[in-house]
């Protein structure tokens, strides 16, 4: 069959579905057709939506023009090519032959998952590379972000390689390791672990998870989120205090229909990749989320055991509440904010009571472009004064892809009550970090 032949065979079956549709197939836009006589001219029309606009303007914009192709003469100007090939069908003329083109085949993409017996494996990855200037004078103590105070360096700050997956439809398991961790030397507080996670997980209850391994606990929003999703390039330091750690035990997250989720632990308490034979003294976590609209969080979480295990079987508690919006199509502004309170034993001491809150306000733009502003405090001991810290973020990211590329330029601003260098007081400085995050 030539093309000229299936386009007559197209344009018959629009005609009879036109005839069929009656008067309601004109709002249709591959079934509407009409013919407008103007200066001489004919114009035709296969949009209702073009041609109110042609009424409007007396222009056709971008168009097909066939000199002495009407029945006397005249100019034809069509739409589209539907509209030539509806018009031709109507005047019995013969289908204009136009070369056709096989639709292309579609990319090949990169495989997400491998299939492995009933389940499968699939490989993330996350690397984070910064450059960081500080104006504080050398000295060798730790900065907001890590790094010794007074020095401005490059940074391979993540390369964490995870493998996930299921073994059947109920079972689960899954490994993170960062071999940025092992990079020497440390920059200041780096743990120098390169095993991140570890996990094996029943699924077979859905919307339901049970696992055994390392994680990090749950009693923060922005604590329980991977690093990949942060709004900067650092958490706030009431996160990074509380509950940025990781530790070994049970852990549980559920959803309770479509406005509840759930999450628990029951951890040995000790830090990552740390074993301790004083596991009679455990720590227990829980967390509540309400989701009442859509983008909209608010939860409440806590904790209760021993702190770092030992024969001590010293106790820390733990208490947070938080919200998290994530902004509409409508409305590109996000915000979240959260606030936790601690008490921790200390040997042969008064218990130390600590607390902290932030709140953070982002705006995207153009899609690709986002503003962010955020305020977090951390009082270090709330029975004595001089321990706050303060800290203003405000950030420029480039969202490239998404979380899966983007470059981050944030600027930290703080205020380290009784903080000195060199021997003097010297307790505001600030920090530049330029970020660049590749992750899937």
């Amino acid at each position: 069959m030539t093309p000229s032949t299936t386009r007559r065979f197209v344009a018959i079956a629009l005609f009879v579905a036109l005839a069929w549709a009656g008067a309601a197939s004109a709002q249709v836009n591959l079934l509407w057709y009409k013919e407008v006589r103007k200066d001489g001219r004919i114009y035709v029309f296969n949009d209702p939506n073009k041609f109110k606009a042609f009424e409007a303007s007396g222009e056709m914009g971008v168009s097909l023009t066939r000199i002495n192709y009407g029945p006397d003469g005249e100019t034809v100007v069509f739409e589209n090519e539907t509209a030539l090939d509806m018009y031709d069908f109507k005047h019995g003329k013969e289908a204009e032959p136009r070369d056709t083109k096989a639709p292309a085949a579609p990319k090949p993409s990169l495989p997400t998952s491998l299939r492995i017996g009933d389940g499968e494996v699939k490989l993330g990855l996350l690397a984070q590379a910064w450059y960081v200037t500080d104006d504080s004078s050398a000295s060798t103590g730790s900065s907001y972000l890590g790094n010794t105070t007074g020095y401005n360096i490059f940074r391979l700050r993540r390369a964490e390689i995870t493998m996930s997956g299921t073994i059947t439809p109920s079972w689960g398991f899954g490994v993170m390791f960062d071999p940025a961790k092992g990079i020497s030397p440390q920059t200041t507080g780096s743990d120098g672990k390169v095993l991140q996670d570890f996990w094996i997980s029943f699924l077979g209850l859905k919307g339901h998870e049970l696992a055994i391994g390392q994680r990090k606990i749950i009693l923060t929003e922005e604590g329980i989120h991977s690093s990949s999703d942060l709004d900067f390039v650092e958490r706030a330091l009431v996160t990074k205090t509380f509950s940025d750690r990781r530790e070994t035990g049970l852990f549980y997250k559920g959803s309770f229909g479509t406005y509840v989720d759930a999450m628990a632990s029951l951890t040995q308490g000790t830090s990552s990749n740390v074993n301790s034979d004083t596991n009679d003294t455990l720590f227990f976590a829980g967390r509540v989320d309400v989701k009442p609209v859509r983008g909209l969080l608010v939860g409440a979480s806590g904790g209760t055991g021993a702190v770092n295990g030992g024969a001590a079987h010293l106790g820390r508690s733990r208490i947070g509440a938080h919200v998290r919006f994530e902004g509409t199509e409508e409305l590109p502004l996000g915000f979240r904010a959260e606030y936790m309170t601690a008490t921790d034993e200390v040997a042969g001491k008064p218990d130390l009571k600590r607390d902290g809150w932030y709140a953070t306000v982002l705006y995207t733009f153009a899609r690709q472009f986002q503003l962010a502003a955020r305020y977090d405090e951390l009082d270090a001991n709330k029975d004595v004064d001089g321990n706050k810290t303060k800290t203003f973020s405000g950030g420029l990211a480039y969202l490239i892809k998404g979380r899966n590329m983007n470059i981050k330029l944030d600027y930290f601003s703080i205020k380290q009550e009784g903080r000195k260098v060199n021997g003097s007081l010297d307790e505001t400085y600030g920090q530049f970090a330029l970020a660049f995050q590749v992750a899937f």
